[in-house]
């Protein structure tokens, strides 16, 4: 039997089998609201950041307390305490003397109040996309990790020498609790200069078109 002619032939090259992907499809591109986005989070945290400062400045130039505000202040630790672990208002004042003098509450002002005005200042470059103003951040937490961890260890101290029960207990984790936030802040910061997409919006070049004029 001889073969049947249709009377046509396919015929498949390998350029036409599957089309080429185009050369940019893969390529990593510019994300300025990642940046934009930090920034504004980043001064969110540098407003809570001068809060604090703010407090423990007043802490620290107070000289003493007033019972009043003392004896409101541990109602709440008190009732959560046994017998034996109930602070007086002259321990908290013993306290409150020794923490002063300890220098806790003054380096935590001072480092929380340079942080918050470099995120700050740092927050409003950033997200005009200037690199300048994630590397103030990054600086700017890195001031408040170390002065707040420090700061928090020296009260902390003055709360063993006078302290008992919850407040305690309070005291000892918060130097802990300053090191997790401030490092999550760092973190944050570092954020728009680690990540390639938020990277290039901040370094971003414009482009040169060179045009020749043909006679």
């Amino acid at each position: 039997m001889s073969d049947l002619d249709l009377g046509f032939t396919m015929r498949m090259d390998d350029a036409d089998a599957v089309p080429a992907p185009p050369v940019d499809m893969f390529a990593v591109r510019p994300d300025p609201k990642g940046p934009k986005t930090v920034a504004v989070l980043i001064l969110l945290g540098a407003i809570l950041l001068g809060y604090q400062g703010y407090g423990d400045y007043q802490f620290h130039t107070a000289e003493d307390l007033s019972d009043s505000e003392v004896a409101t202040l541990l109602i709440t630790p008190n009732s959560q305490a046994s017998d034996a672990d109930d602070l007086t208002v002259e321990q908290y004042q013993e306290f409150h003397d020794q923490a002063r003098d300890s220098g806790g509450y003054g380096l935590r002002a001072v480092g929380f109040a340079i942080t918050a005005l470099l995120m700050i200042i740092g927050s409003i470059l950033l997200f005009q996309l200037k690199p300048l103003g994630a590397w103030m951040n990054v600086i700017g937490a890195s001031i408040g990790l170390i002065t707040g961890v420090v700061g928090s260890w020296l009260v902390g101290g003055a709360a063993v020498d006078s302290l008992t029960g919850p407040l305690l207990l309070t005291y000892e984790i918060s130097t802990y609790f300053c090191g997790v936030c401030m490092a999550t802040c760092l973190s944050l910061a570092a954020l728009p200069l680690l990540n390639a997409r938020a990277r290039l919006a901040l370094y971003s070049r414009p482009k040169v078109l060179l045009v020749s004029e043909q006679e």
